[in-house]
């Protein structure tokens, strides 16, 4: 994806210029799995020149191919991939990178664009910076430069002092709400969010009680398409998500106890489901590590089937469904997540691998409304690419570790010896 940053060196994890990377790239012998769900996985040569795919061709002879690279241009470079499998780069719809180490971290992971949700302190946009600057590596971020809900909080009013009024009385009323999104767009978010219901990660909040009205929410959604931006709306509770979804929303984040209803209209507005679903498997796990507060656990426990049967039916309806880890890609509890995870979540629900794979990477670059430029290995995207060494239709672990990772057409990893 664009903005990739000084990226790593073949065969290495340190730093080169930009300078040191082939100008023309080919990826000889691999499996193409293109991301858009087709059931073809043919044998291909894909040829990426400038950052983006030049060519995906039926496979030919490496010998050949390589003759033809290596005096097309004394700069290009081919890789024999043996057989492998080369889907698009994850899209991460839903992150918490805030910071350069967990950037790098996501992006050797295999997740070449992540939108991040909420961000204490806009760390999340000094990293987006950083990267698009090219001072540090990482995946393309677009942050959200906030959570604009009743309760702000003080990461956000420190961040926004001139919101200080609001460190001791909630956010409410269409124009208070607006004014708010509105310095939220200035400092420059790629997506707002909205809190449609209360979280579910503290014990003292009730995930099932409606925040933001439909007023409040339809508000900021009219300012943020006046700029091009969609808006995301974390949302749990019936209430909530279906105002968000009659609001305009261009995502329902979570969606625990959505009803029939709502994925019906969501359906026919076209509104995207993003479930989570595996950051919250483990914390409400009464036998493994689980959430550290013990009611926080038995709630997320019993989260869990409702929100599975919302993901069983928007997949019946046709609803579409994106993978967000929710995670941060840090050192705690949830940098264990990873898209793989979510893979796995939905393979369980009556997902095949390759409709699953399509959440992780097309449907999410949707969400995103970026899938012109990436999220499919299509001629004319962007080269975001990983390849894995088995096939993910019969062993969906596979993807927990790229082979080799293509951010913006630059190998970035490579463990293909």
């Amino acid at each position: 994806m664009r903005h990739s940053g000084k990226l790593l060196a073949i065969a290495a994890l340190s730093l080169l210029p930009v300078s040191a990377f082939a100008a023309d790239l080919w990826l000889v012998n691999a499996h193409l799995i293109d991301g858009r769900g087709g059931t073809d996985v043919p044998l291909v040569d894909v040829r990426v020149v400038e950052g983006r795919i030049a060519s995906i061709s039926a496979a030919a002879s490496l010998a050949r191919k390589s003759v033809s690279s290596q005096s097309a241009s004394a700069q290009s470079t081919t890789i024999d991939l043996q057989g492998a499998y080369l889907l698009p780069g994850y899209v991460d719809a839903h992150a918490h990178i805030g910071d350069p180490a967990s950037a790098k971290r996501a992006l050797l992971s295999g997740v070449t664009t992540a939108r991040v949700l909420g961000d204490a302190y806009l760390k999340g946009v000094a990293t987006r910076d950083l990267i698009r600057q090219r001072e540090v590596p990482g995946p393309e971020l677009l942050t959200s430069a906030g959570h604009i809900r009743p309760v702000l909080g003080e990461p956000f009013i420190l961040s926004f002092p001139q919101f200080g009024r609001y460190y001791a009385q909630p956010l409410q009323g269409v124009e208070n709400v607006r004014e708010v999104a509105r310095a939220v767009i200035a400092r420059g978010a790629d997506v707002l969010k909205v809190g449609a219901s209360e979280r579910a990660g503290l014990a003292a909040t009730d995930p099932r009680r409606q925040e933001l009205t439909m007023e409040e929410m339809q508000a900021v959604v009219q300012d943020a398409a006046a700029k091009g931006i969609y808006v995301a709306a974390h949302a749990h509770g019936r209430s909530g998500a279906n105002a968000a979804v009659r609001a305009g929303v261009r995502s329902i984040e979570h969606g625990t106890w959505i009803d029939d209803e709502t994925l019906a209209l969501m359906k026919q507005k076209g509104t995207f489901f993003v479930p989570t679903l595996a950051i919250m498997s483990p914390l409400g796990d009464p036998h493994g590590d689980g959430a550290d507060d013990v009611a926080l656990q038995l709630r997320t426990h019993a989260m869990m089937r409702p929100l599975r049967e919302a993901v069983r039916k928007a997949h019946a309806m046709g609803v579409a469904v994106a993978v967000g880890t929710d995670g941060d890609y840090g050192e705690g509890e949830s940098a264990r997540v990873r898209p793989g995870y979510e893979v796995e979540e939905l393979v369980k629900l009556g997902f095949t691998p390759l409709e699953a794979i399509r959440a992780a990477t097309f449907e999410s670059a949707r969400v995103l409304g970026i899938e012109a430029r990436t999220g499919s290995v299509t001629v004319g995207l962007e080269a975001d690419l990983l390849v894995v060494d088995r096939d993910p239709r019969l062993d969906t672990s596979t993807l927990f570790e790229p082979m080799l990772v293509v951010n913006n057409g630059e190998v970035v990893l490579n463990r293909l010896y």
